[in-house]
């Protein structure tokens, strides 16, 4: 597929997904990860592909295409798709998976100074975040229900 092509439809497919055509979007995306472009830019369609789900409410679906994205740009020493799907773990509030994937990221030698800064940052944050205690009232239960 020739670059402008390939931009034509990148545009139409966002174009779709911000008019709310999510089908659309879905489509297009998908077609381009079929297709005869590179890993990485099929991974950065995968990530688009993921944010749809999200969008729909399918968080397995989307789950799946965040994992597709890394398994794609991974070979290639790349890693926006392992941060976007540890980002997206911390917030279905699971911060133990997104730290185990920023521990294994920051421990690859592929990563610039300042990646391993940001990369830092977040996991201070995380496990400040899994080791901040939990403060219940007395008598109710772990769910918050009486």
């Amino acid at each position: 597929m020739n670059y402008k092509d390939f931009q034509n439809r990148v545009d139409y497919g966002t174009q779709m997904f911000d008019t709310g055509n999510l089908q659309a979007a879905l489509e297009t995306f998908t077609a381009l990860v079929s297709s005869d472009i590179s890993d990485i830019d099929k991974s950065s369609m995968c990530l688009n592909i993921a944010v749809i789900y999200d969008k729909l409410g399918n968080f397995q679906q989307c789950l799946e295409w965040y994992t597709k994205a890394v398994q794609l740009e991974k070979p290639h020493c790349r890693f926006e798709a392992q941060e976007y799907l540890a980002t997206y773990l911390k917030q279905i509030n699971r911060p133990r998976e997104s730290l185990k994937i920023l521990e294994s990221l920051f421990s690859s030698t592929h990563l610039t100074e300042s990646d391993k800064v940001r990369i830092r940052e977040s996991i201070e944050g995380l496990k400040v975040e899994i080791n901040k205690p939990v403060y219940r009232r007395p008598g109710t239960s772990e769910e918050g229900s009486a």
